[in-house]
């Protein structure tokens, strides 16, 4: 990733560090001062480098990713002892008219070494389609509630498509919980057609 000029940052990279640190976390007790030392120095690297692109970055979401990331680098307990990163704030309870799945991954708790980077795929993979799951959802029932008013309802393909999301959302996040990659990526592949068919119809 340094080598990549900060304004050429990536978003995704820079999502997926965020889950290599969290991943790190139990792993950080009983390290070497040596290896504290040299994660420090890679720490240090890295927070200079994210808060040049938070500055610098023509991706916006880059620019917000990179400030979030650089201050846990700089809280690291694989870095400087006795310190925590920072505290994932809970979702927000959902408002009326909200998607009815959860709109960012879950925890996944300790995630073993030789998985962490396929857990980082996933659960980045997990928040970018329900991003855009939910902007097909959200255009679905305004259009819905359109047709309501004058006595007509969406077609049932597109209705059908439209209900199969929660629970596609509900199993990958339990099977992301659990582990269980390829079940998770299944369910999150199935998302992603159905996500295609909404907006086959509603738009983006």
């Amino acid at each position: 990733m340094l080598g990549r000029p900060p304004a050429n940052a990536d978003a995704r990279e820079i999502q997926l560090m965020e889950r290599y640190l969290t991943f790190g976390v139990p792993y950080c007790t009983g390290l070497t001062p040596a290896q504290y030392a040299a994660n420090q120095m890679m720490a240090r690297n890295m927070s200079s480098y994210l808060t040049s692109v938070s500055t610098t970055a023509t991706d916006p979401q880059a620019r917000v990713a990179a400030l979030r990331v650089a201050a846990a680098f700089s809280s690291f307990p694989c870095a400087y002892p006795g310190k925590q990163l920072p505290a994932m704030p809970p979702p927000p309870p959902p408002k009326p008219g909200d998607p009815p799945f959860a709109l960012v991954s879950p925890n996944l708790g300790k995630v073993p070494e030789a998985e962490q980077e396929k857990a980082a795929d996933l659960a980045v993979r997990y928040d970018t389609d329900v991003a855009r799951s939910a902007a097909a959802w959200k255009n679905a029932e305004t259009l819905r509630l359109s047709l309501v008013q004058k006595g007509m309802t969406l077609n049932a393909q597109t209705q059908g498509a439209v209900l199969r999301l929660k629970p596609l959302y509900d199993d990958a996040a339990t099977a992301l919980k659990e582990h269980n990659w390829d079940e998770a990526l299944s369910n999150l592949q199935a998302a992603e057609a159905t996500t295609q068919k909404v907006e086959a119809t509603v738009g983006h």
